[in-house]
């Protein structure tokens, strides 16, 4: 069976909860607290790249502003990019893998 490929219909940062909130295109809603959503960073700084180790992983003491969403932008039709309260801002979450990560396919 061929990949479904899912689209958010809206998102939503939830400041009280801290969360991030994705409507799917199939009516599915998944959620993403900002700790572990900033942990997963995919960006080259904080996952790694090639040969090099990242900057994150379990052991990784985050402050405040780096676990506060400020904003979440668009990516072309393919992935979005937070916005964190301590500027970062490079890491592209595709749709695809946010799906995996709410576990849903």
């Amino acid at each position: 069976m061929a990949d479904v490929f899912h689209r958010p219909l809206n998102w939503e940062i939830v400041p009280e909860q801290r969360t991030f909130r994705i409507t799917w295109d199939d009516g599915q809603i998944s959620e993403y607290d900002w700790e572990p959503f900033r942990r997963a960073c995919p960006c080259a700084y904080c996952s790694g790249e090639g040969a090099f180790a990242g900057n994150v992983n379990a052991d990784t003491k985050f402050t405040e502003a780096q676990t506060t969403l400020k904003e979440v932008y668009a990516v072309g039709r393919y992935g979005v990019t937070p916005e964190w309260a301590d500027g970062h801002d490079t890491g592209i979450y595709t749709f695809k893998m946010l799906r995996r990560a709410a576990g849903l396919s």
